[in-house]
């Protein structure tokens, strides 16, 4: 079967692969879609850095069972699933006490074995969560994606009423937009230099956009706030730039999100924020067993519509050219691009 490898830095190929059989207590799944991730778009620029060279890529997925090794009776073949990618020793210190994602001695389906940019994927039977009926595979695949998301809203512990500036309206800022609409943040502002981005921020409720590089961004924010600042902001930039107006749209003990994978090192003026008592809150992945089932009884209810986020469908022989590079080099308008193997 072919396959979407990364080989190096900057180097991902299609390549001829052996169709995957599943040991025991795992299944095999015959993939419907699967995301292209800001993380393997880093991967792909300055990788490999969580990734083994010589691995298929592709974790936000969602398929179908049609083998299996040694399976429970929690699936059959046939179950419409959604894959946790993140795997875990159940040994340590952190999977002990529940906090799964935080493993000493993690997994990662797409970057540590072989992931779902391919027809079909192995995957451990335990990383699978079954999809509800009014959740298509198109929007399965985009539930570890939402998952960050819904994450960063709980870790925020955002309160009903509460006004947020989410930075950057990329795949993730738009998801968090969305988390903290339905968590019931009562004015959601974001920034964005990306035309469509901004639109589709618009239009999926953000009470104002503001491009930061044409306007007052911070002059605005604050006005609109009657000077305050914001009670959260959410950084899903990961710009020293974005990292400074945050925070200084941030209220005296106010929230600070980072959730952002930096390429450089951020600097912060902990003096400004030790005298207004901000609280900065790192946050990575998701509490899997928690969040995913969430995230998914919301896409059912209608409350999150994840679809509006996919822009583009395309081939595995296009995710180079038409996905990869047009989202590394900004210089496409998409927001999520998904990989269909069938096409």
């Amino acid at each position: 079967m072919k396959a979407a490898m990364l080989l190096g830095n900057q180097s991902i190929e299609i390549k001829e692969i052996a169709e995957p059989t599943p040991e025991a207590n795992e299944v095999i799944l015959k993939v419907g879609y699967t995301g292209i991730c800001g993380t393997d778009l880093h991967e792909y620029q300055a990788g490999p850095m969580f990734a083994k060279a010589n691995v298929v890529l592709g974790h936000e997925t969602a398929g179908t069972i049609v083998a299996c090794g040694n399976m429970s009776n929690k699936f059959s073949i046939g179950s419409r699933v959604t894959v946790i990618p993140m795997d875990y020793c159940g040994q340590c210190h952190y999977c002990v006490h529940g906090l799964y994602h935080l493993c000493e001695q993690p997994g990662w389906v797409g970057f540590t074995r072989n992931g779902a940019f391919a027809p079909y994927v192995a995957v451990p039977e335990r990383l699978l969560v079954a999809l509800p009926e009014d959740v298509s595979l198109e929007v399965g695949a985009l539930t570890e994606h939402f998952a960050v998301a819904f994450h960063a809203v709980r870790r925020a512990r955002l309160q009903v009423g509460e006004r947020i500036l989410i930075l950057g309206a990329g795949p993730l800022g738009l998801a968090v937009m969305q988390c903290a609409l339905a968590a019931g943040a009562s004015d959601v502002l974001v920034t964005e230099t990306n035309k469509l981005r901004l639109e589709t921020a618009s239009s999926l409720g953000a009470t104002q956009v503001y491009n930061p590089v044409e306007e007052g961004a911070e002059e605005r924010v604050m006005q609109r706030t009657g000077g305050i600042g914001v009670d959260v902001v959410f950084d899903c930039a990961g710009t020293q730039k974005a990292l400074e107006l945050g925070f200084s749209c941030l209220r005296k003990r106010g929230r600070f999100i980072e959730m952002s994978a930096w390429g450089e090192v951020a600097k912060i003026n902990t003096n400004n924020s030790l005298l207004a008592e901000h609280e900065i809150i790192f946050m990575f992945g998701y509490e899997m067993h928690d969040d995913f089932p969430a995230v998914l009884g919301l896409m059912a209810r209608g409350v999150i519509d994840a679809g509006k986020q996919i822009t583009k469908k395309i081939s595995l022989d296009e995710i180079v050219k038409e996905g990869i590079l047009p989202l590394v080099n900004g210089t496409g308008e998409e927001v999520k691009v998904l990989v269909d193997p069938a096409r």
